[in-house]
């Protein structure tokens, strides 16, 4: 169906995420503003049915309008405040969507009741065309459930139409604004749904720049503070030992003098390459500035750091870097410890580092 709609439609159909990570980002980011949609939209929803409950309704018989103040104060607005405490509630967001999904066909199956037993049909018979637009554009339910609940909606009223109105110029009037109500109403939900997902899209592209290196992809500095924030917590929390990498590109600054900017440029970013190949998925690479990287390794012990460390510095050196040909590093390795501030793990990894280069470089030094 999408394929067909791109035809037709002037603008682009939102796409597939890139994998599914990013979905599962997008709906974690997408959920809490559709729950407050739903929140709000089905407690306005279920007032304005109150309302029309108590209002005069001379059209109708006083057996119907009877049925109708049973009908919308005791079964439609109860379920639509139960569905607007639930969606209140982050817990119950699984269950809230399909439940609103499932109201407007319990509504539409009423309504057709309803118009049944009306002599005068046509001042309530507007509810029907209003339902199908809200479930698109208004009700917050995600666009697949839209389209499935006001594919339904719209059938019963159809079928309901067919049988009640006997003229049929007036049956053709009334599928032509089924009709005019589904198309607007569905591409709205489209054009709504293409929005959000190009925010959303957005937001995670300005994230990416504001934490990442631009010249070797790596995350930066700022990416660091929240990282170590957060592993420090989890460490103290769950006693989760988590260790510390400064790594140094050995005469660093030759490299530059002698091949020039361009070529360190690309050591730079073939040594992040490497570095990020070589550490575990759950690891974090950060370019500290120059020729400085920072690895934060999670769940490590003495033995494993040390592991990790010369196994990073074994991949650097017996890799090939072009016109450079041999790139060796220095590493400055620490554990985290229980009372440490940020700045005392850093120092401590640092001094770590000098040593490696005092030594000879080329070599690690865990302290």
């Amino acid at each position: 169906m999408q394929k067909i709609l791109q035809h037709i439609l002037p603008f682009e159909l939102p796409k597939g995420f890139p994998d599914e990570a990013t979905y599962r980002l997008y709906k974690k980011w997408d959920e809490p503003a559709r729950q407050v949609q739903i929140s709000a939209i089905t407690f306005l929803t279920a007032l304005l049915y109150i309302i029309f409950s108590l209002l005069d309704k001379s059209w109708a018989s006083d057996q119907v309008q009877v049925l109708m103040l049973r009908l919308n104060l005791f079964v439609t607005a109860p379920i639509l405040l139960t569905i607007s405490f639930l969606a209140y509630k982050k817990r119950f967001y699984t269950i809230v969507v399909p439940a609103l999904a499932l109201f407007p066909v319990f509504s539409m199956l009423s309504h057709a009741y309803i118009a049944g037993q009306l002599g005068n049909y046509f001042p309530f018979v507007t509810e029907g065309y209003l339902a199908v637009f809200w479930i698109f554009v208004v009700s917050g339910m995600t666009f697949r459930h839209a389209l499935a609940s006001a594919s339904m909606a719209s059938s019963i009223l159809l079928v309901s139409g067919f049988y009640v109105m006997s003229d049929l110029d007036i049956y053709t009037m009334h599928v032509f604004w089924i009709f005019c109500s589904f198309s607007f109403g569905c591409l709205g939900a489209l054009m709504f749904d293409r929005s959000r997902k190009a925010v959303f899209m957005s937001q995670q592209e300005l994230h990416h720049l504001a934490v990442t290196d631009e010249l070797t992809g790596a995350f930066n500095r700022n990416h660091l503070k929240s990282v170590l924030a957060q592993e420090m917590a989890r460490d103290i929390r769950y006693d989760k030992t988590f260790g510390l990498l400064i790594i140094d590109i050995d005469h660093f600054k030759n490299i530059n003098d002698t091949f020039g900017h361009a070529v360190g440029d690309d050591v730079l970013r073939k040594t992040a390459q490497i570095l990020s190949a070589s550490i575990r998925s759950n690891d974090t690479l950060v370019r500290w500035g120059g020729e400085e990287f920072v690895v934060i390794a999670i769940e490590v012990n003495e033995t494993t750091l040390k592991h990790l460390c010369e196994k990073l510095r074994h991949k650097i050196e017996d890799d090939g870097f072009g016109a450079v040909d041999k790139v060796t590093v220095s590493i400055g390795a620490t554990l985290f410890r229980k009372d440490d501030t940020r700045d005392a793990l850093l120092s401590r990894a640092d001094k770590a580092l000098y040593q490696a280069k005092n030594k000879g470089r080329n070599i690690t030094v865990s302290v």
